[in-house]
């Protein structure tokens, strides 16, 4: 008879030394609308339900992007999510973003440039758990679809 193996963690990918592996995921898209409406759209925190659906509330101590911004957005009407704006870089059209759900901890770098094909590409990278990134990917290319399609009526 031989040694029987131990059984293999379904989730052994997710966890090192106790802790979960933060890992890095970019996602961009690319439509028709113009750069100048996409950046309103990051920069007016009231606008952020209009492209992002999973975004049901914002609620802030600004009512623009700027660096140090603090306040909560409400996910799928139910989870509140606090967060920070770390920089805003409006003339490069970057800004990131940390936000925070218990232990869970995001970082997000999102960016919008004109596209070599017109309109605007939109992107985000996302620095956080692996399992939680898997999940939100989905989730934030549709965001982002949207997001380049503002004011476009498509």
């Amino acid at each position: 008879m031989g040694t029987a193996s131990p059984p293999r963690r379904r989730w052994r990918f997710l966890w090192h030394g106790g802790r979960l592996d933060l890992v890095k995921m970019t996602v961009t898209r690319t439509g028709p609308a113009r750069t100048s409406d996409v950046w309103e759209h990051y920069e007016r925190l009231d606008l952020w339900t209009a492209w992002a659906p999973h975004l049901t509330n914002v609620r802030a101590d600004t009512e623009t992007l700027l660096p140090g911004t603090e306040g909560t957005v409400r996910a799928l009407r139910v989870v509140p999510v606090p967060f920070r704006v770390l920089s805003v870089q409006a003339a490069q059209g970057r800004w990131s973003w940390r936000v925070r759900l218990g232990p869970l901890e995001l970082t997000l770098a999102h960016w919008v440039s004109p596209s070599s094909s017109g309109g605007t590409r939109a992107g985000v990278t996302v620095h956080g758990p692996a399992a939680v990134l898997v999940a939100y990917r989905p989730l934030m290319g549709w965001a982002l679809s949207r997001l380049v399609r503002v004011g476009t009526g498509r």
